[in-house]
């Protein structure tokens, strides 16, 4: 064999146990060149019979590329589908998303069925509404600024797989009110404990702070009048309550609980110095009523009622000149009417009038005798 020719050969063994080392790595470990074969000769020589039988095999048709169902996008299922925001306040519905690979991720209102936004991009001409990626948690937020009562309802989050997939999430605009209980208005005694109990609902979170005034001015609970409390209680429902020991009649009036995240709610405090006992203040109840009191109250107004109508004069003066007006009109029209009787002329008339034609003269002189 020719010097030049064992040269190539050499070559080509050495560049065909590289090719198979590096197969061997990227398969996950190196087996061993000549692994199940005897000589380095045999395992080129089925290699190469391998390689020949297959350019003699007719072509097999080409598969299209699958994709794995593991590698499609998906919704993390633990995405809250429901979501409570305060109107005025901004509103966030989160959509994850796992593989999303080169699709998008819509956000579609479901009320008039329009596209609020394509990817990151916004596609309506409300600038409340805004999307935002975040790629560590693979979340795709919808924003809606100064959420309002008209926002509420719900919303597809969208993938654009064929066909789409979806993701439904519940939007709820709720109004927090503030209620002073036992009100509009509260009695308490003299000298008692005034109890003012605020409680604040439909609140997703607790307010920051509530504020008690009187007369319109903040209430300073280190005044040097002393006595005064507030203790809050956070939770679904808040609570603050107002306590101000030893009522004097200066603290009657107009009083307000002034919630962070509510309207403001008012009651009128009446500090009764012993008048109307009965309209004092139980607890933080207001002012309660029993049925002996009510009893009472009508009794009352009906024995009022009888010495009313026992004391009235028997005519009034309007009343006894109308009867008299009307008795003197009554005599006038008999007497009128006993004088036409009583009128010798009327019998004359009377005659002149069946004796015919013959005696019209007559009859028209009685008539105007009779008138006279």
């Amino acid at each position: 064999m020719p010097l030049h020719k064992a040269h190539s050969i050499c070559v080509a063994r050495v560049l065909l146990l590289v090719v198979i080392v590096m197969s061997d790595m990227t398969n996950g470990g190196v087996q061993g060149p000549i692994e199940g074969y005897n000589t380095l000769e045999e395992m080129m020589m089925t290699t190469t019979d391998r390689a020949q039988a297959a350019m003699l095999l007719p072509t097999a048709p080409t598969v299209a590329y699958t994709h794995p169902k593991w590698m499609e996008p998906y919704f993390d299922p633990s995405t809250p589908r429901n979501v409570t925001a305060l109107m005025g306040k901004n509103a966030y519905l989160s959509c994850r998303v796992r593989n999303l690979a080169n699709k998008t991720v819509s956000w579609i209102r479901h009320r008039d069925i329009h596209i609020l936004t394509v990817g990151s991009y916004t596609y309506t001409s409300d600038q409340r509404f805004q999307a935002t990626h975040h790629q560590d948690t693979d979340d795709w937020t919808l924003q809606i600024k100064w959420a309002q009562k008209r926002d509420a309802g719900m919303y597809e989050c969208q993938i654009s797989t064929q066909p789409v997939r979806s993701y439904f999430v519940r939007l709820n605009v709720v109004v927090p009110t503030a209620t002073i209980l036992g009100g509009p208005d509260l009695h308490v005694d003299k000298g008692s404990t005034i109890n003012l109990t605020c409680t604040v609902k439909f609140s997703p979170e607790p307010p920051a702070y509530i504020f008690w005034y009187h007369h319109e001015e903040v209430i300073n609970y280190d005044s040097s009048r002393g006595g005064v409390s507030v203790i809050t209680e956070k939770g679904d429902v808040t609570t603050s309550f107002l306590l101000i020991q030893n009522a004097d009649l200066a603290d009657s009036g107009k009083y307000s609980c002034a919630p962070s995240n509510a309207d403001v709610a008012s009651v009128r405090v009446h500090v009764l110095n012993g008048e109307h006992p009965e309209a004092m203040q139980t607890g933080s109840s207001g002012c309660q009523y029993n049925w002996l009191t009510i009893v009472l109250l009508l009794a009352l107004v009906l024995c009022y009622s009888q010495q009313c109508t026992a004391a009235l004069p028997p005519q009034l003066p309007g009343a006894a000149a109308a009867t008299a007006a009307a008795a003197e009109a009554s005599e006038s029209a008999t007497a009128t009417a006993t004088s036409r009787k009583r009128c010798p002329a009327v019998a004359s008339c009377r005659q002149a009038a069946s004796h015919g034609n013959t005696q019209t003269q007559a009859q028209s002189q009685a008539k105007r005798h009779c008138h006279r």
